[in-house]
C-alpha cells in the first residue's frame, strides 16, 4: 500500500469516527455518555414537529394599539408643524371610551382666524382621517378627527402581517428550526417542535411575547395632579397619612433638581411600593396575576390565596380603588401613569424590588421604528449593562429637536409598557445616538435582559402587544403509525439497494454499500453539526440523495466495465472510469444544487427543510462517489502483488 493510500485511509477512518461521535448524542442520549464526551460533542439532530410533536401556542394581538399609535403619530407631526409655523395650538389624543372612538385626535387653535386654514391643511395632508362629533373633553371650538375605519382596518392587517414576520425572525434568531407561524383571524398560531420543558423552547416563548415596543415620552414634572396625589398620601415630611396607602405599603416621595441650562427648578412627585412575596389576595385577583392555577386551587383559604405581588400591581390596585372612591383622582385622558422597576443596591438594608411611578404625557414622541441599530455595551462609569441605540436620519433629527425642547426635564424610555430609564435632559442630544441603561441589581439577569433586548430590537418591534391566549402540547402530526411506516420503507429501500448492487456488481457492489452507509452517516453528522431539524421532507431529501449516490456509483462502474471490455488493464480502467464519469456526476449534482438553492432562497417551512437536506446531500454524494469509492478501488488493486488481471465488477 503506497503512502498516499495510507493517508487517505487514515483520513477516512478519522472522518468516520468523528461522524459517529457527533451522532452519539442523538442516538444514545447525553445521559448515557460521559461528561467529557458531552462537552466535546454538544450538537444533536432535532426532530421536527411532524416527527416528535411540540408546543401549540395561540397568541392574541392587541391590534387597536396600532391604530392608537397612528393617532399619536399624527399628534407628534402636528405639534412639530405648529412649532415650525409658530402657531399656538393644543393637540390631544383622547383615550378610547364608550363615547370616544379609536384613533381620535383633537386640535384647539388659539387664533380663531387661522382655524379654517388649519382645518383645510389637516384634511389635505391627512386624507386617512375623518371628522367626528366633538365632545366636552376635546375643548371649546376644537377640530375633531379620527382615523377612518377603512384605514384603521388596513393598519390592523399590516400590523398582523408584520407581527407574523417579526415572530418568525425571532424564532430564527433562537435557532429553533422548522417552526410553524400562521395567522388565523386576529390570532397568531405558533408551533414549536421539541420538548416544552427544553430551555431553548422556554427562552423562545419568552422572546416571542416581548413586544419590544420602544417609546419615548416626556415626563410631566411638577404636575398639579401628582401634587394632589402626594398630598392625599403623605404629609410635607413624606410620612404616609392615608390609612389605605399605609395598609397596602404605598408611599409618596419627590425629587428636585436645578437644570443646567439655568431654568426654573424642577420637581418630580412619585409614588412607590415594594414587591411582596406572600400576600393574601382574592381569587379573581390571583387569577389575573397568574398566581391561581388548577394545581394550587387546593391552597385557597376563605376565597384567598398567598401570592407574590409586585410593587407595580400594588400601585395599580391602589390607584383603581382610589379612583372608584374619588373620581377627581382619575388620570387626565392626555396623561398616563407609568412604572419603573428598580432592584435594591447590594449594600441596601431592604433588598426587595421597588416600583416607582412616572406621570407622563400620553403622546408618543418617538418609537422604535426610528432605530437603525442596537448594540450591547456597558456604562463606562458604573459598568452597568446598557443598549446603545443608533437612530436613522429621521429619528436622529426628531430626537435632537425633542431633547432641545424639553431641556431641563425628564424623558422616559418605555419598553413593553415599563419605564426603563427617565434621565434628565440637560441639553439637546444630537448625532443620532442614545442609550438605555438596564438598571442595577443582579448583573447576569441584567446582561441577559440586555442581550434579549438587542435581539428583539434588531428583528424589529411588534406593532402591538401579544397575549398568550392558550397553549397545548401536540403529538407528531404524522402519527406513530405513519412514522413507523416511514422507517420501514427507509430500511426496505436500503436492503433493496444492497441486494441489487451486490447482485449486479458483486465485490464492487459491497464497496457501493459501504459508500451508501458512509453517505447516510456523514449526512446526519452534517445535520447535527449545523443544528438542523429532521422532518419528513428532510427524510425525503436524504432518500433522494441516496439514490443520487448510488446512481453515481453505477456511472463509475459502467465506465470501468466498458474500459475492461476494451482490453485495458484494471488500474488503467479504474483511472479512466473515475475521470470520465466525474464530469457526468458533477453536472448532475450542480443541477441539483442549483434547484436546491432556489428552493432555499424562496421556499419556507417544509420546502426550506427539503432544500437544506438536498444541498447537504449534494456535498456528501460527491464526497462518497469521488473520494470514498476511489479509496476502496485503489486498496483492492494495491493489495494484489503484481499485475491484477481482472476485477469483480
Amino acid at each position: 500500500m503506497d503512502r498516499s493510500l495510507k493517508w487517505r485511509f487514515l483520513a477516512l477512518f478519522f472522518v468516520t469516527v468523528f461522524c459517529c461521535a457527533t451522532l452519539a448524542s442523538t442516538f444514545v442520549g447525553h445521559d448515557a455518555l460521559p461528561t467529557w464526551f458531552n462537552r466535546l460533542f454538544t450538537k444533536k439532530i432535532n426532530l421536527g414537529l411532524d416527527l416528535q410533536g411540540g408546543m401549540h401556542i395561540v397568541y392574541n394581538i392587541a391590534l387597536d394599539k396600532a391604530v392608537d399609535d397612528k393617532a399619536s403619530e399624527i399628534k407628534r407631526d402636528l405639534e412639530t408643524r405648529f412649532l415650525d409655523d409658530k402657531v399656538t395650538a393644543t393637540v390631544k389624543t383622547p383615550q378610547v371610551s364608550p363615547t370616544m372612538p379609536l384613533g381620535a385626535v383633537s386640535v384647539v387653535v388659539a387664533d380663531a382666524n387661522k382655524r379654517a386654514e388649519i382645518k383645510k391643511q389637516i384634511e389635505s395632508d391627512y386624507d386617512f382621517v375623518t371628522e367626528r362629533t366633538c365632545q366636552e373633553i376635546d375643548g371649546a371650538d376644537a377640530l375633531c378627527y379620527q382615523v377612518s375605519k377603512a384605514y384603521a382596518e388596513s393598519i390592523k392587517k399590516s400590523a398582523l402581517a408584520n407581527a407574523v414576520n417579526t415572530i418568525r425572525e425571532r424564532i430564527d434568531e433562537k435557532g429553533v428550526a422548522e417552526p410553524s407561524v400562521i395567522e388565523k383571524g386576529d390570532d397568531i398560531i405558533v408551533e414549536l417542535p421539541g420538548d416544552p420543558d427544553d430551555p431553548v423552547i422556554t427562552d423562545t416563548r419568552n422572546i416571542i411575547a416581548r413586544t419590544a415596543k420602544l417609546e419615548f415620552k416626556v415626563v410631566d414634572n411638577g404636575s398639579t395632579y401628582m401634587n394632589k396625589l402626594y398630598a392625599h398620601i403623605a404629609d410635607r415630611k413624606g410620612a404616609t397619612i392615608d390609612p389605605i396607602a399605609m395598609a397596602e405599603g404605598i408611599f409618596a416621595d419627590a425629587e428636585s433638581w436645578q437644570p443646567e441650562n439655568g431654568g426654573a427648578r424642577q420637581s418630580d412627585v412619585y409614588i412607590y411600593a415594594h414587591d411582596r412575596e406572600d400576600e393574601w389576595v382574592g381569587e379573581d385577583e390571583a387569577r389575573a396575576i397568574g398566581c391561581l392555577t388548577n394545581k394550587n386551587r387546593d391552597k385557597l383559604e376563605g376565597g384567598k390565596i398567598q401570592c407574590k405581588v409586585t410593587g407595580r400591581h400594588a400601585l395599580e390596585r391602589y390607584m383603581r380603588n382610589l379612583i372608584k372612591a374619588d373620581a377627581s383622582f382619575k388620570v387626565p385622558d392626555d396623561r398616563q401613569l407609568a412604572y419603573e422597576r428598580n432592584e435594591a443596591l447590594p449594600d441596601a438594608k431592604d433588598q426587595r424590588v421597588v416600583w416607582r411611578s412616572y406621570f407622563l404625557d400620553r403622546a408618543v414622541r418617538l418609537t422604535g421604528s426610528a432605530i437603525s441599530n442596537a448594540t450591547a455595551n456597558y456604562d463606562p462609569n458604573t459598568n452597568r449593562p446598557l443598549v446603545l441605540l443608533d437612530f436613522n436620519r429621521f429619528g436622529g433629527r426628531i430626537f435632537g429637536d425633542l431633547t432641545a425642547q424639553i431641556a431641563g426635564k425628564k424623558l422616559a424610555t418605555i419598553l413593553d409598557d415599563t419605564v426603563k430609564s427617565a434621565p434628565i435632559i440637560n441639553d439637546a442630544i444630537r448625532g443620532g445616538r442614545a442609550s438605555i441603561t438596564m438598571g442595577a441589581g443582579d448583573a447576569q439577569r441584567q446582561e441577559r435582559e440586555r442581550d434579549e433586548l438587542v435581539n428583539v430590537l434588531k428583528t424589529g418591534s411588534l406593532p402591538a402587544p401579544l397575549v398568550e391566549a392558550s397553549q397545548s402540547k401536540v403529538g407528531a402530526t404524522l402519527g406513530r403509525d405513519a412514522i413507523e411506516k416511514t422507517r420501514l420503507s427507509f430500511i426496505l429501500g436500503i436492503i433493496l439497494v444492497v441486494i441489487i448492487m451486490v447482485g449486479v456488481y458483486r465485490w464492487s457492489g459491497w464497496i457501493s454499500v459501504f459508500a451508501v452507509v458512509f453517505h447516510i452517516v456523514m449526512t446526519l453528522a452534517v445535520m447535527a453539526l449545523f443544528g438542523a431539524t429532521l422532518t419528513l421532507p428532510g427524510i425525503a431529501a436524504i432518500v433522494l440523495s441516496i439514490g443520487m449516490e448510488v446512481d453515481g456509483n453505477i456511472l463509475i462502474y459502467e465506465r470501468i466495465r466498458d474500459e475492461l471490455l476494451l482490453g485495458k488493464s484494471v488500474r488503467g480502467s479504474i483511472d479512466v472510469g473515475f475521470s470520465r464519469a466525474f464530469s457526468a456526476i458533477l453536472d448532475g449534482q450542480l443541477t441539483t444544487a442549483a434547484a436546491g438553492w432556489v428552493l432555499l432562497q424562496y421556499g419556507s417551512g417544509p420546502i426550506k427543510g427539503f432544500a437544506v437536506m438536498l444541498l447537504v446531500g449534494v456535498f456528501t454524494t460527491l464526497t462518497t462517489n469521488i473520494w470514498v469509492t476511489r479509496i476502496f478501488f485503489d486498496w483492492t488493486v494495491s493489495r494484489k502483488k503484481g499485475q491484477l488481471a481482472t476485477i469483480s465488477i
